[in-house]
């Protein structure tokens, strides 16, 4: 089917911002957006260089509208994911609320599609990088992953990274910190992630290795650091059989989706050595010391351009390509 005109809600944050540039690069045929954030009216967004209005998610109307996509900034009214199910509409959800249903699909780029459905839950970033590494090995080779993630402040939309901003600003100039947006001072400190922020993702990962022939174990633990947009996520890997590391690596360097550390000039993948990278960083890639059916490594990759947005450009080309 075309995508003649798509819904977005959360249009006014950094994955808002993010997703309207890259739904107006793509050859996917949409002429229009509707856009609607939380406390929207008045606001604009940007849409092939022209401003479109933001509207208040509340004054929703799905007449005429092809496609509907809800982020996770700026946008909270959880129950117009019904009403756009309801329309006939093909959603694509980040929020968690669908992938918690059992009979809709999670999905990042790389999964395969039966082209039965209009329902989707958008992956996470980071259980989709970790997907995308797992599917270099042999489909349903894994029994259990372990995750332990320090996310950056981009997973709190504008709001976290405008606080990590204004909070180092002020402590590099001698000054107190002022009461903070997270109830704690984030600049050079590390916080805990609220317990339903690790479920989603345990839950994500989980459905990506099923879609992939397993039937894996997914267990993390989470906490938020004084970073602007990359995730380092180290995960502990346990297979059904021992693991031939020599082929992974290959893998892995010979496929432009990563980069396999370490590199010519930099020794450790980090958020820093992302800069302007598109890839999913691999470093420290071993096998654990005591069982030589589990592997190591750290992953990193940048939230924004390798997250949810890259996703929904992938699933919405699948779609038009198959025809819903």
């Amino acid at each position: 089917m075309a995508f003649k005109c798509v819904a977005v809600f959360g249009a006014c944050g950094l994955e808002g911002e993010l997703l309207l540039t890259a739904l107006a690069d793509a050859e996917l045929g949409i002429d229009g957006i509707k856009a609607f954030a939380d406390e929207g009216d008045g606001e604009t967004v940007m849409f092939r260089g022209r401003p479109v209005a933001v509207h208040e998610p509340d004054t929703a109307d799905f007449n005429g509208v092809d496609a509907a996509i809800f982020l996770n900034e700026g946008f909270s009214d959880f129950a117009l994911i019904d009403a756009a199910e309801d329309a006939g509409l093909v959603v694509l959800d980040c929020t968690d609320n669908l992938a918690q249903r059992g009979d809709v699909a999670v999905f990042s780029e790389g999964v395969e599609l039966d082209g039965e459905t209009r329902l989707f839950a958008i992956a996470d970033a980071v259980s989709s990088h970790a997907a995308a590494l797992l599917r270099q090995l042999p489909k349903g080779s894994v029994k259990a992953v372990n995750l332990a993630i320090a996310q950056p402040v981009s997973v709190w939309g504008r709001l976290g990274v405008e606080t990590l901003a204004a909070e180092t600003a002020r402590l590099l100039n001698g000054q107190a910190p002022e009461s903070s947006s997270f109830g704690l001072q984030l600049a050079f400190n590390v916080l805990s992630r609220p317990a339903n922020s690790v479920a989603a993702l345990e839950h994500s990962l989980s459905h990506l290795l099923s879609a992939d022939g397993g039937a894996a174990t997914v267990t993390a633990s989470e906490m938020l650091v004084p970073v602007f947009y990359g995730h380092t996520t180290m995960l502990r890997v346990s297979c059904n059989d021992a693991v031939d590391l020599s082929t992974l690596k290959q893998k892995l360097a010979a496929n432009e989706q990563f980069r396999l550390f370490p590199l010519e000039d930099i020794a450790e993948a980090s958020p820093v050595s992302l800069q302007e990278s598109e890839t999913i960083d691999i470093s420290a890639l071993i096998a654990d010391r005591q069982d030589e059916t589990a592997f190591r490594c750290t992953v990193v990759g940048d939230n924004l351009r390798k997250g949810a947005v890259n996703n929904i450009i992938a699933l919405l080309k699948i779609l038009i390509k198959i025809n819903i």
